[in-house]
């Protein structure tokens, strides 16, 4: 987009969450900077995702069919749980702005889980392109909203908004800093961006490349969803590094220095005798599924990435397979899916069932009983008239 078509600064009056008239500061073309790096650095373009609830002025309308900059399907609001924190943070004078950012992005990533039912319903189009319907987070309605207040399970639409939000009301009246949403349409995801007079950053609770850090924090691996595009003083780096501090970056890691930290009266001789019965591949991931089940309490979604890498990273990819798993509701609308791995070990097969968290001999001819919760990965995906309404 040319940067005629925009005023440098949008001033409008507009109602916050917190109750009060508030002059918000939207630099247009800072995000338009922000999205020209973006585009460079990930060989993709994308879309500039901006709240609808609020007047970017009447002067210049935003073409949505062609303007990289077009508003949400959504108002972006503040969950009460992270609105404590938010305005705790506004009011802290004694951290700095790229302390409260990571404070925030932790904040989140502890509160919030990935919600993989919603992988279900991903169609692929094209080479590396995707789709999903709308009503699956990002065009909601007020009873999808009621629903999704009784669990923490969110997407990339949610979570995004809730972080966007944050970091405008964090930044409202500060002029060096201007936030928005990044939307790749083809990989139908949502992600942060965040431009400031030092640093522009993107910044990602559900990197679609890592396990997330919406498992990540909550394990105390390092932030990796946090990409620095520009930082010439390394100001916004220094803090990412001091966060990262006495982290461990691989998960398969993070569980060895668990398993060495076990309590050191255990049974050794006991132990030995069991460990006779099992290879060491299948003792360390019943080890890792109840350090992360016992230790960390770990959703399944969590726990399905984190096994997933071990296996890729101990014993190859090739040893392991994705399954869904039915998780029938109470009506069918609240019916899930969501994924489990199955394994080939030394010459027997295994099941990471990720809804009981155990690890299991299994036998394949499981997915082909009438009576199974299990389905071929690549045999099933949900038709988008088959609703799920968010429970």
């Amino acid at each position: 987009m040319k940067e005629k078509n925009f005023h440098y600064h949008y001033m409008p009056l507009v109602q916050s969450q917190r109750g009060m008239k508030v002059t918000m500061n939207v630099n247009i073309n800072k995000l338009i900077a922000l999205n020209e790096l973006l585009t460079l650095s990930s060989r993709r373009k994308h879309k500039i995702v901006l709240n609808p609830y609020e007047d970017y002025g009447n002067e210049e309308k935003i073409d949505e069919e062609n303007s990289d900059v077009v508003l949400d399907k959504t108002e972006w609001k503040i969950p009460d749980k992270i609105r404590m924190v938010v305005d705790a943070l506004i009011k802290n004078n004694q951290l700095s702005n790229e302390d409260k950012i990571l404070a925030i992005f932790d904040e989140l990533c502890k509160t919030y889980i990935y919600d993989d039912n919603v992988l279900s319903y991903i169609q692929k189009v094209d080479g590396e392109d995707y789709d999903l319907p709308d009503w699956y987070g990002r065009e909601i309605d007020p009873d999808w909203q009621k629903n999704r207040e009784k669990h923490n399970r969110r997407v990339c639409y949610e979570v995004s908004r809730y972080l966007a939000q944050a970091l405008g009301e964090l930044f409202e009246d500060n002029n060096e800093f201007a936030s928005c949403i990044f939307w790749d349409k083809g990989r139908t995801h949502y992600f942060v961006g965040l431009a400031g007079d030092d640093y522009k950053l993107t910044l990602d609770l559900d990197d679609f490349d890592n396990i997330k850090d919406l498992t990540r924090i909550k394990t105390g691996l390092t932030i990796e969803g946090i990409n620095i595009l520009d930082d010439q003083e390394g100001k916004f780096k220094r803090a990412l590094d001091h966060f990262n501090e006495n982290r461990n970056k691989y998960a398969i890691k993070k569980i060895e220095d668990e398993i060495e930290e076990e309590d050191p009266n255990e049974n050794k001789d006991e132990a030995k005798i069991v460990s006779l019965k099992k290879s060491d591949d299948i003792i360390f991931l019943e080890n890792a599924l109840e350090i992360l089940t016992k230790k960390f309490n770990i959703d399944s979604q969590g726990l399905f990435e984190y096994i997933k890498e071990i296996v890729d990273i101990k014993i190859g990819p090739e040893a392991r397979k994705k399954v869904w798993k039915k998780l029938e509701g109470k009506y069918s609308e609240e019916t899930r899916y969501i994924r489990c791995l199955v394994l080939e070990l030394e010459n027997q097969t295994y099941i990471v069932d990720v809804d009981e968290k155990i690890l299991r001999p299994f036998n394949e001819k499981e997915l082909f009983d009438k009576n199974t919760n299990f389905i071929p990965f690549k045999k099933f995906s949900r038709d988008w008239g088959e609703y799920y309404d968010g429970t």
